[in-house]
Formats: C-alpha cells, sequence, structure tokens
C-alpha cells in the first residue's frame, strides 16, 4: 500500500474527508530531521516548502511556489495535482471544495496559515502521518555545546535586552519557538541538523530573567553550571505543554512563528515583531569580523572548486562537484559543515531553482554547457552562502547575454547607496530591472538573511523580495542573488553576502564573498562605464585578498 493510502485509511476514524500535511514540523523551520519528514514520507517531495491535501475521494493536491514546481513535478510518488500558489493557492482551492471536513495536525502548522484559510478545518492533535509511518526512523539527539567565544555578547547582556523590551510591551513572558532564536540568546549550538548547528527546543522566558529551556538534548557539567548561572531550568520537551498551561492566564509575548497548537492555548496572547529575530539580525562586531573571516576560507574552498572544474578534461557529473565543495571546505580550519545540501545543476538541472543532484539525476558534466553551483559552509565564525554559474566549454550567445542581465543587477543593488528606512522591495526593483525590460524576470527573492553559525536563510527572510517590507539596517547579512532560468535548458544565479553599513549618513553594501565571476559568460559591450570598473574592482579585491 501506498504511503498515502495508509494515511487515508485513518480518515474514517477521525471523521474527515481529506488533511493537510505540510513541509514544517512542530518547530515550523525551514528544515526538518528525518524523523520529522512526514511530507516526503507522505509525497516523496525532498525539499523545503510545499503544502500536500489528501482527498478520500478524487484528486490529491500539493501546493508550493515557483522555486520548487520542477521539483515537485518530478518527485512526487503519486499523482497529485500540482500547484503554483502564485496562481492557485490552498485558500481557493478549499473555497471550491465546498463541504468537505479537513482534518490537520495543530501543532505542525502555523497559526497564520490555518487562520488565512476557509472552510471546515478539523484540528486532530494526533499526527495522522506519525500513526502511518511503521519504520518512522528514530529520532538522535546532539550535545549542546558552547559558541559564547564567537558570539561577541555574553548570553546575560542578550536576556537582559529582551527583558528591556518585554518591559517595553509590559509582559510578563516571552515564548520562544524557533530554536534558532533559543541557541543565539543563550550562546548554544548542537548537531541535530546536517547543515544548521542548533539543537531542537523551545523556551519561556519571564519578567524576573528566569528562564526554562525546553530540550531533551545532552550537556555536560560545564553546560549545566553554565545555565544554573544564567538562571536557566532544563525540562524535557514533553513538558512544554503543561507549561503553556500555566501562562495562558499571563500576558505572553509571542511572535510570529506560532503553531496553531499554540495559539489555542495562550489566547490572549500579545504578538510582538519577534525580540530575539530583531536583536540577531543586527551583527555586532565580533560576528562581522566573523563572517569576513569565514568568507575568506570560504573564498579559497570555492575557488579551488571552480579550477577544479575548468581543469577537467574528461567527462564528470554533479555528484562529483558535490563531493569536491565538501572536500575543498573540510580543508579550512574550523568547517563544520555544509550549510544546505549544495546545488550543481548542470545545463536542465541548473533551471530548477533549488535541485539537488542523486544518482537518478545525476548528469554528466561535458561541453559544452553551464554549471550552476549554489553552496554553503557552517563555520564556528559565521555562515557563507555563494552561488556561481560557470561556463563549460563555449556558451552560447543567449547564455552570455542572459548572464550578462543578471550581472547587471547583481551590481546595481551591490553599489547602491540608500537612505535609512528602505525596504527590500526597493532593492529587489534594481536587480530585476534589466531583465524585466526584455520581459524576464525569476521566481525567488533577490536575498534573505543570513545567520552567525546559524541558519543560511536567517530572518528577514525576505530581507530583498519584490513585496518585502523588511527594513534594511546597518549590521545585517544578507545575500544578493538575482537569476534567470530556462526551463529544460539552462539556470543563471550570481549570488554574493554582503553586510550593510553606514557611510555618511547613508547606508551601502559590502561584499562579503571572495570568489571571482566567470568573465567567459559577461558580453562586457552590454555593461556601463561604471560597471565595468565595479566588476573590475571586484575581481581584483578577490586575487589580492585571496592571495
Amino acid at each position: 500500500m501506498k504511503n498515502s493510502e495508509k494515511i487515508k485509511a485513518l480518515f474514517l476514524e477521525y471523521e474527515i474527508d481529506a488533511y493537510l500535511i505540510p513541509s514544517t514540523d512542530e518547530y515550523l523551520g525551514e528544515y526538518t530531521i528525518e524523523c520529522n519528514d512526514r511530507l516526503k514520507y507522505a509525497t516523496g517531495f525532498s525539499t523545503s516548502n510545499g503544502v500536500a491535501l489528501l482527498n478520500a475521494k478524487g484528486k490529491d493536491y500539493f501546493f508550493t511556489d515557483a522555486r520548487y514546481i520542477i521539483a515537485a513535478k518530478r518527485e512526487l510518488v503519486d499523482n497529485f495535482e500540482v500547484c503554483d500558489i502564485s496562481t492557485y493557492n490552498l485558500k481557493t482551492h478549499l473555497l471550491s471544495i465546498g463541504n468537505l471536513r479537513v482534518g490537520f495536525c495543530p501543532r505542525v502548522h502555523s497559526a497564520l496559515q490555518i487562520n488565512n484559510l476557509d472552510g471546515q478545518l478539523v484540528p486532530i492533535d494526533e499526527n495522522l502521518v506519525d500513526l502511518a509511518w511503521e519504520k518512522r526512523p528514530k529520532r538522535k539527539f546532539s550535545d549542546i555545546f558552547l559558541h559564547d567565544k564567537y558570539a561577541g555578547e555574553a548570553s546575560i547582556s542578550k536576556i537582559n535586552r529582551v527583558l528591556e523590551l518585554m518591559r517595553q510591551d509590559s509582559v510578563d513572558a516571552y515564548l520562544i519557538t524557533d530554536p534558532h532564536s533559543v541557541c543565539w540568546l543563550l550562546n548554544i549550538r548542537g548537531r541535530d541538523f546536517d547543515y544548521t548547528p542548533i539543537i531542537l527546543c523551545s523556551a519561556i522566558l519571564y519578567q524576573d530573567g528566569k528562564l526554562s529551556l525546553f530540550s531533551d538534548n545532552g550537556y555536560n557539567d560545564a553546560i549545566s553550571l553554565y545555565f544554573s548561572d544564567l538562571s536557566i531550568s532544563v525540562y524535557p520537551e514533553s513538558y512544554f505543554g503543561k507549561h503553556l498551561d500555566a501562562s495562558k492566564n499571563k500576558k505572553v509575548a509571542v511572535g510570529a512563528k506560532l503553531s496553531y497548537w499554540i495559539e489555542m492555548k495562550l489566547q490572549n496572547a500579545l504578538k510582538v515583531e519577534d525580540y530575539c529575530d530583531k536583536l540577531k539580525s543586527i551583527k555586532n562586531n565580533i560576528e562581522l569580523e566573523g563572517a569576513i573571516s569565514a568568507h575568506k576560507k570560504d573564498g579559497r574552498a570555492v575557488s579551488k572548486l571552480l579550477k577544479w572544474v575548468k581543469d577537467q578534461t574528461g567527462e564528470f557529473t554533479e555528484l562529483d562537484v558535490v563531493d569536491k565543495a565538501l572536500e575543498f571546505r573540510q580543508q579550512e580550519p574550523n568547517f563544520v559543515c555544509p550549510s544546505f545540501p549544495t546545488i550543481a545543476g548542470f545545463n536542465a538541472n541548473g533551471a530548477i531553482i533549488h535541485y539537488r543532484p542523486e544518482s537518478k539525476t545525476n548528469l554528466l558534466i561535458k561541453k559544452n554547457g553551464i554549471l550552476l553551483i549554489d553552496s554553503g559552509g557552517q563555520y564556528l565564525e559565521g555562515t557563507t552562502d555563494i552561488t556561481r554559474t560557470i561556463a563549460i566549454g563555449n556558451p552560447t550567445e543567449e547564455q552570455i547575454h542572459n548572464f550578462t542581465l543578471v550581472l547587471k543587477g547583481m551590481i546595481s543593488v551591490a553599489k547602491a547607496r540608500f537612505p535609512h528606512g528602505t525596504t527590500g522591495a526597493e532593492l529587489d526593483k534594481l536587480a530585476r530591472e534589466y531583465l524585466l525590460a526584455e520581459g524576464k524576470d525569476y521566481g525567488h527573492g533577490t536575498g534573505h538573511g543570513v545567520g552567525s553559525f546559524l541558519s543560511v536563510h536567517e530572518e528577514p527572510r525576505n530581507a530583498m523580495t519584490k513585496s518585502s517590507a523588511a527594513v534594511l539596517g546597518a549590521g545585517m547579512i544578507t545575500s544578493i542573488e538575482p537569476g534567470f532560468y530556462k526551463e529544460g535548458e539552462y539556470g543563471i544565479r550570481i549570488e554574493n553576502l554582503a553586510y550593510v553599513k553606514e557611510v555618511r549618513g547613508m547606508l551601502e553594501f559590502e561584499i562579503l564573498t571572495l570568489v571571482p565571476i566567470d568573465e567567459s559568460l559577461v558580453d562586457f559591450d552590454m555593461l556601463t562605464i561604471d560597471e565595468k570598473e565595479w566588476l573590475e574592482r571586484y575581481q581584483e579585491h578577490c586575487n589580492i585578498v585571496m592571495r
């Protein structure tokens, strides 16, 4: 029996006609650990954003955004109708199906998502995927370790800054449901994930400065003493619900990343701009120095990788590139792990925005074509993310033309000077200007926030998108990554990380990434004098710093 059919076999018992399965778990993060990868179990979809709707009778549906449409059509194991949410979303579909009872697990859906839907939604505390999953992998727990050496600010100082924000909002407690925020606040890290150095946990900070941490991870005597000094009490994760119940009559501050289950328990909660997200997005001097150091190491590793690719005289594969990317990064001090699964997409695979090569899709790389490599590293002092598109043999005139349009957009953002209060949407326009002039565009944002030995996709996740209300401030680290994708043929993306700095009352970007751009893909006749000068300075800077 198919996995989706095993789940549907439970519908009669719970008196539902359909069931929602999101890509998120109880922590609502971008990525899930193997035992919580319920969407993949039910559908075969392996990437990080989607919702499946299983129907007792009739067609099953899968909803995702433009980044994952091609991947969804490739990966889904059953006969799903794949829908691009920009043209047909879940809310519209639920309105169209009338009075069907649609079940969902309130622990793994955000309150924002559920409150935006219409129809007969039936919360079911048990997760039906878990009930159907006969050989569900066991959860693994990593040990907690300190990261205060690289944090640039003591945990007690961070806690006091959060307490001040709590006092301004006159709240009794602050609920921290995002593990990245807990790890940032307490200057701790772990290895529960392959690509993000965190532990799965949550916390409640009280007005008196005491903090309850809910975690089943191990820790040593030194960590125990550290927690004691910070007035931190550690409880099993299963105690979290009890503590929520005890706080239901208190004034509790919560951020936007809140599960529907928590919202039901804390109906009087005060929704605020998440305190930790707000504070951790602005990097201190030690974190910025760490980012600079990490990018020097990463620049060496990626430059070696690109040289290795260019030096190949015979055939090699996308998975060979993935292996080499890891090998060269492992040669650098303080490297811990990749910051996400490496993307190495040759020709048509490069047009799949978040493509992950695997044995059944692994292409031979041979002349002629273009190769898109998007990769990153987690170093103790910082997190990196870089995309380079390189020519394999002789690129076509069309590929050179479109690469140059993307490059012009990247340069436009990189050299921008803008006033305080500028939103990401205003900068996003600069990146798309030259593509849009020719009726072209790309289906992802231009930039996302990046953490410090934390998530490679940190808040503001929508740092630069068409509709971004995020205001860029000095100290933020963001990507700048315009692209162009021709389905079935090739993909182009150029991505640098940069931090925002203040210069004479205005803001501008300082590029962190130190890997030259492939000039064999550039039509210099399409560049202005200023753009040529910027590119020349950037290439020279990379070469000087990396000597």
